[in-house]
């Protein structure tokens, strides 16, 4: 099974940030996200589940208004997965596996 959820990630100083980003949007909502990591701070999450809002709202607005940081990258990668997804490559077991791959390329830390 496959499920589209798009994620913005920030530190709990920052959280006015991600309510500015919902208000703005209108849809999405904002949770705090408890990290058991102990080599990571406490955050908060925008985050965006309904398939809708992903594919007429979320990648429209970000394809317009481009990311101005490395996460552009993971951005066109998770575009790719949503139009597989768009067009049901994810019922059956090829893309599936071309989802994963896609996948395990996000938020790779530069070396």
């Amino acid at each position: 099974m496959v499920l589209l959820s798009f994620h913005i990630k920030m530190q709990a100083k920052d959280r006015f940030l991600l309510e500015m980003i919902k208000n703005t949007l209108g849809y999405g909502n904002v949770y705090f996200q408890h990290e058991k990591r102990p080599n990571h701070t406490q955050c908060y999450r925008y985050t965006v589940a309904s398939h809708r809002d992903i594919l007429g709202k979320i990648i429209p607005f970000f394809e317009k208004h481009p990311l101005q940081s490395t996460k552009i990258e993971n951005f066109k990668i998770f575009c790719k997965i949503a139009g597989m997804v768009c067009n049901g490559e994810h019922h059956n077991q090829k893309g599936i596996e071309k989802i994963r791959l896609l996948k395990s390329k996000m938020n790779r830390r530069a070396r």
